[in-house]
C-alpha cells in the first residue's frame, strides 16, 4: 500500500520553528482511550529532524547519517521537551533552517549517537539507545523524567494500542518497527517472522475505531539533502493486526508462544513491518493510596507544557482493605491486592479506570513485576510467577509456584540480576529474621542469607528494597526506623551503611538516581548520599505533596534481554523506500520480480499493479523494466 502523506506543517521549517516559540496548550490535539478498540491520540509540534547530515558517519551508500535513525528519533523527543518547559535539555525554540541552528541540531544528534554507540555502518542497539536518552535526561533534568523501554518477545510486546495508551497517560514516544521476512506458517497456524533489521521513528498519532487502525510518525530518513533541514511532516499509514511468532526457523517456532502485533502497512513485496520496540518518556509519577476516598492519588515531578497539566486521581474498585499495590510494567495500570479477596489481583487502567480481575494460585501478600513483565506474587511460604500480559494459546507460558521457608512478608525485585528477594520474621515472636534470594524464573531453590551482625536482634523487618547500587544492592527497613544497606557475601548479609529515620516509615524505595524515598505518616522523606553520609533533601519535586505511607514511585525500566534483542537482526538501521518494481522486497528488481508480474499479467489485482490502474498490464511491465537492477 502506498503511503499517505499528512502534512502537519504547511510551510517550511521556518514556520515550524515559529510555532515552537509560541507553544499552545493544545499541542495534544486528541487524547482519548475508551477501550482496546476505540482510542485516539495526536500531538502537534513534534520535531522532524533529518538523520542524513554532513559530518555524521557515512553508511554503505555513502550517505552521512544514513544509520543514525535512533539518535535522531530520540533527539526529536528532546526537541519537544526543550520547547515544552525544559530548555535545559539544550534544544530550544530556533529557526532550524538557519545554518548555525542546523549545525546545532547535528551536534546534538552526534552527541546522543556517541552515548548510544551508534555505528555508521551497522546502526544502533536497543539497550544502547535506551541508556543514552535515560542518561542524558538524568543529567540535564535530574529527578523529573522516567524512560521506559518495551521490546517485543514471543509472548508480549508493544502495539499501536499500548503506544496510544501510554501517550494518553502523559508520555511522548519514539518507536521502532522491525523489518521481518515471513518464512512460513507453523504447525499452530501462526505466521513465523524472522527479524532482519529495524528502523526508528518518532510517534505522533495513533487511532483505532473498530477494525480501522492508523498511525502517523516523524521519519528521520525522509530527505537525502545532507546540508539543510527538510520540511517537518508526518507519514501516515494503515495498521493491521497480525498473529505471529518471532523465530528464524519453522522448527524453532514450534517451541515458542505467539502474540498479536501491529503491522504497519507501509509497502508491498512480502516484508512485514511490525511495531516491536518503543521508548516512552514521561514525567516521574508517585501513586499514593488514599483510604479515605478509595482512590490512588497521582503526583508528578513536572509536566510537559501542552500535554497534561494535572493528573487525575484513579478510583479503585470498592477496595475493602488494600494489602499492597504496584504500578504495572507499562505504567498503564495499577495492580493491587485486597485482603478481603486475597486470591485475586486487581488491575485498574489509569486511562479509563477499567478494572480487571486476575486469579492467583494462592492468597497474596505483596505483588510486583519483573523486567520481563511477569507478575511476581508473595504469599504465605509461597512465591509465584504469573503472566497476565501473555496471550493464551499453544506454548503460552504457564504459572509457576515455589515454596519459601518460614513466613516471608516482604518482596523486592533486582532487575540487574533478575532475582527475587524476600524477607520475613519467622513465626510471631520468634525473632528469626531471614532473607532469601531466588532467580526470578523460579528455577532454583531459594538461597538463605543470615541477617547482618549489626542487626538489632529484637527488631522485626518491616520492608525490603533494591538500591540499584551493585556495591550494596539490598536495603532492609526495621520497625525501629533503621535502614540497613547490605551486600550478600556467602550466606551472610554484610551491613555497609545505616540510615536512621523517625520510626514512622511504612515502606522504602530507591529512585533512578539512587536516592532513598521513605514513605510514612508525614508523607515522603528523601535521603541522598553525599561524601559517605546520608542527609535529608528538602527541595525535591515531591516536597509537601499529598503522599501517604502506601506509595509507589515510577522508575525507568526496560525488558531488554540480550539473548533475544542482542543479535544483529535486532539492530536499528535504515529502511529506504523500496525500488518501484521490487515485488518480493529483496531490494532489487530482477528476474523473480518479472516472473511474479507475468504470473498475474491480465489480472485485476496483485502486487504487480504498479501504476494502480486496476489491471496488471503492459504499463506495469514497462515500469518494472525501467527500474531493472543491472
Amino acid at each position: 500500500m502506498s503511503p499517505k502523506q499528512l502534512l502537519v506543517a504547511t510551510a517550511a521549517a521556518t514556520a515550524v520553528a515559529t510555532a515552537f516559540s509560541h507553544v499552545a496548550p493544545a499541542d495534544v490535539l486528541q487524547s482519548t482511550y475508551v477501550s482496546s478498540s476505540n482510542y485516539h491520540f495526536r500531538v502537534a509540534h513534534m520535531p522532524d529532524f533529518d538523520q542524513v547530515r554532513d559530518t555524521l558517519g557515512t553508511d554503505d551508500d555513502g550517505d552521512p547519517g544514513g544509520m543514525y535513525c535512533v539518535p535522531t528519533a530520540l533527539t526529536n523527543l528532546l526537541g519537544y521537551i526543550g520547547t515544552h518547559g525544559y530548555p535545559e535539555v539544550g534544544l530550544t525554540a530556533a529557526d532550524w533552517e538557519k545554518e548555525e541552528d542546523y549545525d546545532l541540531v547535528t551536534t546534538h544528534i552526534a552527541n546522543l549517537a556517541a552515548f548510544a554507540g551508534t555505528d555508521a555502518m551497522t546502526g544502533t542497539g536497543h539497550m544502547d539507545g535506551y541508556d543514552a536518552i535515560e542518561y542524558f535526561l538524568s543529567c540535564r533534568t535530574p529527578g523529573v523524567f522516567n524512560v521506559t523501554q518495551n521490546l517485543a518477545t514471543n509472548t508480549t510486546g508493544p502495539t499501536l494500542r499500548s503506544i496510544v495508551e501510554n501517550d494518553v497517560n502523559g508520555a511522548i514516544t519514539a518507536m521502532g518497527y522491525g523489518i521481518y521476512d515471513c518464512i512460513g506458517i507453523d504447525v499452530w497456524g501462526r505466521e513465523v517472522l524472522d527479524r532482519t533489521g529495524g528502523h526508528y521513528v518518532t510517534f505522533t498519532h495513533g487511532y483505532r475505531d473498530g477494525s480501522t487502525r492508523e498511525i502517523s510518525y516523524r521519519d528521520p530518513d525522509d530527505s537525502s539533502n545532507s546540508s539543510a533541514q527538510s520540511n517537518f511532516e508526518n507519514r501516515e499509514y494503515d495498521v493491521d493486526a497480525v498473529l505471529y511468532t518471532p523465530a528464524s526457523t519453522l522448527f524453532g517456532a514450534m517451541f515458542k508462544g505467539g502474540r498479536t502485533g501491529s503491522r504497519i502497512m507501509r509497502t508491498s513485496g512480502g516484508k512485514y513491518r511490525m511495531i516491536d520496540c518503543v521508548v516512552h518518556v514521561r514525567p516521574r509519577s508517585c501513586y499514593s493510596w488514599d483510604s479515605s476516598f478509595g482512590i490512588f492519588r497521582v503526583t508528578w515531578a513536572g509536566v510537559l507544557d501542552g500535554v497534561l497539566e494535572s493528573p487525575p486521581a484513579v478510583p479503585a474498585n470498592q477496595v475493602e482493605n488494600l494489602r499492597d499495590f504496584t504500578v504495572g510494567p507499562f505504567n498503564n495500570m495499577i495492580w493491587y491486592l485486597d485482603s478481603q479477596t486475597p486470591s485475586k489481583a486487581y488491575g485498574v487502567r489509569i486511562s479509563n479506570h477499567q478494572v480487571t480481575e486476575f486469579d492467583l494460585p494462592h492468597p497474596g501478600k505483596q505483588i510486583t513485576f519483573g523486567p520481563d513483565h511477569a507478575m511476581i506474587v508473595l504469599g504465605d511460604g509461597q512465591l509465584s510467577r504469573l503472566h497476565p500480559f501473555a496471550e493464551q494459546g499453544e506454548n503460552s507460558p504457564q504459572p509457576k509456584t515455589v515454596q519459601i521457608p518460614g513466613q516471608p512478608e516482604y518482596l523486592a525485585i533486582d532487575d540487574a540480576t533478575r532475582s527475587c528477594w524476600v524477607a520475613g520474621n519467622g513465626q510471631p515472636g520468634s525473632n528469626e529474621q531471614a532473607v532469601y534470594q531466588i532467580p526470578m524464573i523460579l528455577d532454583m531453590e531459594p538461597n538463605m542469607y543470615v541477617m547482618p551482625q549489626g542487626w538489632r536482634s529484637d527488631v522485626a523487618i518491616k520492608g525490603i528494597a533494591m538500591t540499584g547500587n551493585p556495591e550494596m544492592p539490598l536495603a532492609l527497613l526495621g520497625e525501629d526506623g533503621g535502614i540497613s544497606l547490605c551486600k550478600p557475601e556467602g550466606g551472610q548479609l554484610i551491613e555497609l551503611d545505616l540510615i536512621w529515620t523517625d520510626g514512622t516509615i511504612s515502606s522504602i524505595q530507591f529512585n533512578d538516581e539512587g536516592d532513598l524515598m521513605a514513605f510514612g505518616q508525614q508523607g515522603m522523606t528523601l535521603f541522598r548520599r553525599s561524601q559517605e553520609n546520608w542527609s535529608i533533601v528538602d527541595d525535591h519535586p515531591f516536597m509537601n505533596q499529598a503522599i501517604s505511607g502506601k506509595s509507589v514511585m515510577t522508575g525507568s525500566r526496560t525488558n531488554y534481554d540480550p539473548e533475544i534483542h542482542g543479535t544483529d537482526g535486532w539492530k536499528q538501521i535504515r529502511d529506504l523506500e523500496p525500488v518501484e518494481g521490487d515485488l518480493n522486497g529483496d531490494g532489487v528488481v530482477a528476474i523473480d520480480d518479472l516472473l511474479a508480474l507475468l504470473a498475474d499479467f491480465g489480472n485485476d489485482n496483485g502486487d504487480g499493479d504498479l501504476n494502480e490502474d486496476g489491471i496488471i498490464g503492459v504499463d506495469d511491465l514497462l515500469i518494472l523494466l525501467s527500474h531493472w537492477t543491472p
